[in-house]
């Protein structure tokens, strides 16, 4: 082989193997990083371009989905994207959000009917045997301490109260507020402590936020490790706090009658909301009647797969 052919095969290996390189480096960076866990996804924080590939990649998109009356996937983001809010993502961002967030919402809500269960267990002790076990008792002090329920020595008493507040939210009650009280997702709250719902923190704990405060006792925004706590939280605060008693009323009622509450039947009873103005109630049924996703609140996750020896 001659000096050239020699030199002109050296080039071709080296620009090959440069070219195999750049494009094994531009892949593996190209979607997320995701743990798989008993039947789950959890993907890691990423940037908006890698979770629309991901999402792409298998397959999830929400509207056919409800179109069809499907199961969404079990499927967790970590994360609100740190550049969530760059302009260009403005015409997805909506779906993308509602595509992130309404996993996670359901999840959370699956945690609180197998509580739910749990103090109904209780209850039903109580009612065949007319009291409680030592042990049985120790339990239901821990969800009337959770639940923030004032003690009784009443158990009928405790048992009426409890029993309303460890419920699911509505999820499209959920998804607008998360999507209104942070801009889609877009606000930096969300996108540096996965705090969505703008909750406020009076301990001194949480990021110092970026509006000026009054004088007198300030708050902080409470941050997050992920936007499933963020959830988890806000489906807490809507349980346990006064302001929402109406809601947990009315979602009462349903359960009795047996049928679905619907997020824009029940939004006027956000009037009272907190830090929020008059008009939130209205803000919220127009959310969910622009984006169309009432089929939401009957929308379900996937079952969880199991293995078989």
């Amino acid at each position: 082989m001659n000096k050239k052919a020699l030199y002109l095969l050296i080039a071709v290996i080296f620009f090959s193997a440069v070219a195999g390189i750049g494009y094994y480096l531009y892949f593996r960076n190209d979607l997320p990083d995701v743990r798989e866990t008993e039947g789950s996804l959890f993907v890691s924080a990423a940037k908006t371009d890698q979770l629309q590939r991901y999402f792409k990649k298998i397959g999830y998109d929400m509207l056919p989905h409800l179109k069809e009356k499907k199961p969404l996937p079990r499927l967790f983001v970590q994360s609100v994207p740190k550049d969530f809010n760059k302009e260009k993502y403005d015409d997805v961002r909506p779906a993308l959000f509602f595509e992130m967030m309404t996993p996670i919402i359901l999840k959370a809500n699956e945690a609180l009917a197998s509580e739910r269960e749990q103090v109904l267990s209780l209850r039903k002790e109580f009612d065949e045997n007319g009291d409680l076990t030592p042990e049985s008792m120790e339990e239901l002090n821990k969800w009337i301490t959770r639940y923030d329920v004032k003690p009784s020595d009443d158990i009928d008493t405790l048992f009426n109260i409890l029993i309303p507040r460890v419920d699911g939210v509505t999820p499209t009650l959920l998804l607008t507020m998360a999507a209104e009280d942070s801009g889609f997702g877009t606000s930096r709250y969300a996108r540096e402590y996965n705090a969505v719902f703008n909750q406020r923190d009076w301990n001194g704990n949480g990021a110092i936020p970026d509006e000026k405060q009054k004088e007198g006792p300030q708050y902080r925004i409470k941050i997050f490790p992920s936007l499933y706590e963020a959830v988890v939280s806000q489906i807490h605060y809507l349980n346990t706090n006064g302001y929402f008693e109406n809601y947990r009323m009315a979602r009462a009622k349903y359960r009795r009658s047996h049928n679905l509450m619907r997020g824009y039947s029940v939004a006027h009873l956000l009037i009272n909301f907190p830090y929020r103005p008059m008009k939130y109630p209205d803000i919220i049924k127009h959310l969910i009647l622009q984006y169309e996703i009432t089929p939401l609140d009957s929308q379900i996750l996937e079952p969880v797969k199991t293995t078989t020896e």
